[in-house]
C-alpha cells in the first residue's frame, strides 16, 4: 500500500507515534487502520507496479481476538474498491482526525440540538475524518444547559468542565471567559484582553479542534448511556498530531492527549522531533527506507529510552531522514574555509571566516576554533 511493500507493526495499547521521512507511508498506515472499520468502500490504492494492495489486521474487541484481510486493486485517483469485510459495527469506537483541523468563524443565529450520528456516519468518518464545524454549537449548548438543573447528566457535566479547561491546555494565560448572549460567540480571556476563540493562532485552533473535537465526538457517539471522555477505551487515529504547532506546544499536545485519553489507544503520525524526544520507547514507531527501497522499522532507536537523550538535530537526521540540517550557504563557507586552511591561503580563509563569524550563533564555540585555525596560517606574529 502506498510506498510500503511489506511491513508488520505491533502497536502499544495506549500511545503510538509513527515517524520517519516524508513519503514513507505514515498516513497510509493510519488509513489502513481507519478503513478497516469502514463500511462498503475503501479509498486506499495499491503500490505502483503491483497487481493488488493488501493489509491484514489483528484486533481485540471486548476481549475477543479477530483477524481480517483487506484487498484493493485500485490505483487511479477517482477509483474506490468495494469492501464489505470491515469491522463496520465497531466504527463508533474509532475516531479519526485528518489534517483538516481549522476552526473558521461561524455566526450562530440560533442554537441547534446535537447532530444525530449513526453507524453509517461513523464508518464514513473512518475515511474522511471528523470535522470541527459543529464544535461551537455543541460547546454553547453545553454552556447554557449546564446552568439548568437536571438537564445534563454527570458524564456530560464532566465533559463540559474538561472542555472549558482545554482552552488553557497549551497556554495557562488563556482561559474561557463567557458566551455572549446576543451572538452565542465564545470569548476567552488573555493577557491582552478578551478575544473571540476563533482569533487564536492556527496552531492553537488546530489543537482545540482536536481536543474539543474528541470530547464532542464522545458525546455524539454515546447517548444512552453517556460516557466521560477519560473512560473511552476505543481507538483514536490522528494524522500529524503537531499540525501548525509552535515547537514549545508540540510536546504539550502529546501530554494533553495522554491526560484526556488515559484508557484509549491513540495512534498518530508526527514530523516533530520534540514529540519524539519526550516519548517513551514503546510509543515510537520509527520507519526508515532501506537500501533495497523497502519500508522497515528503524533499528537505531533505543528500545529502552527511545530518543529521550537525543538532540533535535540527531532526531532530524537519524529518525526523520534529513540528510543535512544546515544551509547550503553555511556548507559552502565552511568547505571553502577548510580548503583555504589546507592550502595555507590566509586571504581566502579570512574572507570565509568573516562570513562564518557573522553567520554562526553569537555563542557558538566553533567561532573560537575557526579563529585559532586562521591564526595558525597567519604570517603575523
Amino acid at each position: 500500500m502506498g510506498p510500503i511493500k511489506d511491513l508488520e507493526l505491533k502497536f502499544d495499547n495506549h500511545f503510538n507515534i509513527i515517524c520517519g521521512q516524508n513519503g514513507i507511508g505514515k498516513t497510509t498506515i493510519l488509513d489502513c487502520l481507519a478503513q478497516s472499520f469502514a463500511g462498503a468502500q475503501t479509498t486506499l490504492k495499491k503500490t505502483a507496479g503491483f497487481e493488488k494492495g493488501q493489509w491484514d489486521i489483528n484486533v481485540t474487541i471486548n476481549g475477543n481476538v479477530s483477524s481480517k484481510s483487506f484487498l484493493t486493486n485500485q490505483f487511479h485517483p477517482n477509483e474506490t474498491s468495494r469492501n464489505y469485510n470491515g469491522y463496520y459495527q465497531n466504527s463508533n469506537d474509532v475516531i479519526v482526525f485528518k489534517t483538516h483541523r481549522n476552526i473558521e468563524y461561524i455566526r450562530l443565529n440560533s442554537l441547534g440540538t446535537d447532530k444525530i450520528k449513526d453507524y453509517n456516519t461513523f464508518s464514513q468518518e473512518t475515511i474522511r475524518g471528523s470535522v470541527s464545524n459543529e464544535l461551537k454549537n455543541w460547546f454553547v449548548n453545553r454552556f447554557l444547559f449546564s446552568a439548568q438543573p437536571n438537564t445534563l447528566d454527570e458524564n456530560q457535566l464532566k465533559n463540559y468542565e474538561l472542555a472549558k479547561e482545554c482552552f488553557t491546555i497549551l497556554n495557562p494565560s488563556i482561559k474561557f471567559s463567557k458566551v455572549l448572549p446576543n451572538s452565542f460567540d465564545i470569548l476567552l480571556s488573555t493577557p491582552l484582553g478578551e478575544i473571540y476563540f476563533e482569533y487564536l493562532s492556527s496552531g492553537y485552533k488546530s489543537s482545540l479542534a482536536l481536543i474539543l473535537g474528541l470530547i464532542q465526538e464522545i458525546e455524539l457517539r454515546y447517548k444512552n448511556p453517556t460516557k466521560f471522555i477519560k473512560d473511552f477505551d476505543g481507538v483514536v487515529l490522528i494524522d500529524e498530531i503537531d499540525l501548525h504547532l509552535h515547537p514549545e506546544w508540540q510536546a504539550k499536545i502529546y501530554e494533553a492527549l495522554k491526560f484526556i485519553l488515559p484508557n484509549a489507544q491513540v495512534i498518530t503520525s508526527t514530523h516533530s522531533p520534540h514529540i519524539i524526544q519526550v516519548s517513551n520507547a514503546s510509543e515510537i514507531i520509527p520507519l526508515v527506507i532501506t537500501e533495497t527501497n523497502e519500508v522497515k522499522i528503524n533499528p537505531i532507536v533505543n528500545q529502552v529510552y527511545g530518543c529521550q537523550g537525543w538532540s533535535v538535530e540527531e532526531i532530524l537526521t537519524d529518525v526523520m531522514g534529513m540528510t543535512e540540517t544546515r544551509t547550503p550557504t553555511y556548507l559552502d563557507a565552511i568547505s571553502n574555509f577548510n580548503t583555504a586552511i589546507d592550502n595555507e591561503d590566509y586571504e581566502t580563509a579570512n574572507a570565509q571566516f568573516l562570513i562564518l563569524d557573522a553567520m554562526l550563533h553569537p555563542e557558538n564555540s566553533l567561532k573560537k576554533i575557526l579563529k585559532i585555525q586562521l591564526t595558525g596560517i597567519s604570517t603575523n606574529d
